[in-house]
């Protein structure tokens, strides 16, 4: 499961990435939240949310196997 950040739900892979696919294809809509907000977000928005959060993932060097290990 995949963790929204805005509201701690977890939620399917198959679902966000729907989301995900959505937001990206309909950049001027307004949606009730974003990836890692609260408050009502475009689509154009989510997009950079999310690019942004793959630019973090990759810059942390952390091997994918130690990702969400807490210690």
């Amino acid at each position: 499961m995949r963790t929204i950040t805005a509201n701690g739900r977890a939620i399917p892979l198959g679902i966000y990435i729907k989301g995900i696919k959505k937001a990206i294809s309909l950049p001027d809509t307004t949606f009730p939240h974003g990836l890692t907000c609260w408050w009502s977000t475009t689509g154009k928005e989510i997009r950079e949310q999310f690019l942004e959060s793959i630019h973090d993932r990759i810059n942390q060097g952390i091997p994918y196997f130690q990702r969400g290990v807490t210690q």
